[in-house]
């Protein structure tokens, strides 16, 4: 039986597991379910079949009342901005559109998304 992951790791929060695969959904705005959430929303099929989300990874909390916060907040989202360009940078693309069908690298760890990265060697 030929296994669904490339490496597995473990690390100090459980087992660490890689899995290749392609992005099949790009989007940029607000969350549909969480409209304080601005930022980037990804879509992933994984190589054993199943899919996964970014979730709040590359999401600012974009509501009302940051008097407190401003500071930070414009750092979050000064980042995301960063993050989204690396992206845009691996991928060898302009829009965020052209992200699907991107080979990547997703990390997941106990059944959670932690992560991703365009296969810049295969692109």
């Amino acid at each position: 039986m030929k296994e669904c992951f490339d490496v597995v790791e473990t690390i100090s929060s459980g087992v660490l597991e890689k899995y290749l695969g392609k992005i099949t959904a790009a989007e940029f705005g607000r969350d549909k379910d969480y409209t304080f959430l601005f930022g980037l929303k990804l879509s992933f099929k994984l190589s054993n079949g199943t899919y996964v989300s970014n979730g709040v990874y590359n999401m600012v909390n974009i509501s009302d009342g940051c008097a407190d916060r401003c500071e930070a907040q414009n750092k979050m989202i000064a980042d995301v901005m960063k993050n989204v360009d690396s992206i845009l940078k691996d991928a060898n693309v302009y829009h965020i559109s052209e992200l699907v069908g991107k080979p990547v690298e997703v990390l997941i760890t106990n059944n959670t998304f932690i992560g991703f990265r365009i296969l810049t060697e295969v692109i």
